[in-house]
């Protein structure tokens, strides 16, 4: 009898063990098969014909398609954003100082990791499901065995188009929420919007347009990917392709939130 708890708690945790470990060794054949995937397209590419022609396509699907979308968010972020700092600048007495405040904010961060997680996602399930629904009806099949190559003619124009669409939404983004923010401090703070445009482009430096650009780029190339490998890992079935956009959905965040990390550490060191 005295065996039996010992013998059960063994079992529980050799389960949790093997739990953790599928669960990590899926994560790394999911990044291996990821990156697998950007070394394929990036390479196959390359090489003539570049597909401009596909690639501008999908830059005004994924883009300019995008452009409702990314107006409406920036115009609050930058709202939302400068009422939050204008609000906590009352009590210090400092009201002035809201287009320093704002600033860094949202050229840095605010405006690249909103878009993403938002005009990003909607890029990257959009990808997936249209890959996963030519998976399913063995579309990619065919173009294949027309001798065409599906990386070359399915993957490499939506990369492209993903990863240069995102950063010029967030050039758009960054105008549209400085006006926002404008609008908030002129009429909520009584802080005139030429001098809320006056501070707030003071505070920025080169760098800080190129680090939100860089962010962006990045984040771009992470779209494109992952709705790309998701909708060409779509399995066979009635219910594959919704499982793939949503899976997609949590991919595409959870790894540009981590990627965000990653480039804060890099442009922004601690001394």
């Amino acid at each position: 009898m005295s065996d039996e708890p010992s013998k059960t708690f063994k079992e529980a945790f050799a389960a949790v063990f093997a739990s953790v470990g599928r669960v990590l060794t899926t994560g790394l054949e999911w990044i291996g098969g990821l990156v697998r995937l950007l070394w394929d397209a990036t390479v196959r590419g390359l090489r003539r014909p570049y597909g401009i022609y596909d690639i501008f396509y999908h830059m005004v699907a994924l883009g300019v398609r995008s452009l409702p979308l990314a107006t409406v968010m920036s115009i609050f972020c930058g709202m939302v954003l400068t009422w939050q700092f204008g609000e906590a600048l009352i009590g210090f007495g400092a009201k002035n100082a809201i287009g320093y405040a704002s600033s860094l904010a949202l050229v840095r961060e605010l405006v690249p990791i909103i878009l993403a997680l938002t005009v990003g996602a909607k890029m990257a399930t959009g990808m997936a499901a249209e890959l996963g629904s030519m998976k399913v009806s063995e579309q990619i099949d065919a173009i294949a065995s027309l001798g065409a190559d599906p990386v070359k003619k399915l993957i490499w124009p939506r990369l492209v188009a993903a990863t240069w669409s995102l950063p010029l939404l967030a050039v758009w983004g960054n105008v549209l929420a400085l006006g926002g923010g404008a609008i908030i401090a002129d009429t909520i703070f009584d802080v005139p919007a030429d001098y809320f445009y006056e501070t707030y482009i003071d505070e920025l430096w080169p760098s800080d347009y190129l680090s939100g650009l860089a962010k962006t780029l990045v984040f771009g190339l992470l779209v494109g990917a992952i709705g790309c490998y998701q909708g060409i890992t779509t399995k066979y079935g009635t219910e594959a392709v919704g499982i793939s956009t949503t899976n997609t959905v949590v991919a595409t965040s959870v790894s540009i939130l981590a990627m965000d990390f990653v480039l804060t550490t890099i442009f922004l060191p601690v001394s």
